[in-house]
């Protein structure tokens, strides 16, 4: 809800219905002449990815799954780096 005053945002956002949003706030900081760049699942099939990702940010896909921490079993999903705005 507050805003973003530094020029360059990283953003490894909560995952699911609290996700959307986050895209969204990156997508508009990236259009502000910020960068942001967003770790989030490689969902190609949602809406935010189709409404604020596809065409209009980078998008690097990660081989593989990624681990978190000193977690022993990788995520259950295939992940991807988000780039908005000035790279």
């Amino acid at each position: 809800m507050q805003d973003w005053t530094g020029e360059r945002v990283f953003c490894n956002p909560p995952y699911g219905k609290e996700l959307p949003p986050w895209i969204r706030k990156c997508a508009e900081h990236g259009e502000r002449g910020g960068l942001a760049v967003m770790l989030i699942f490689a969902r190609t099939d949602t809406k935010a990815f189709h409404e604020y990702i596809y065409h209009k940010a980078e998008i690097r896909f990660l081989k593989g799954r990624v681990k978190f921490g000193g977690c022993k079993n990788a995520a259950p999903f295939p992940s991807m780096i988000v780039i908005f705005g000035n790279h």
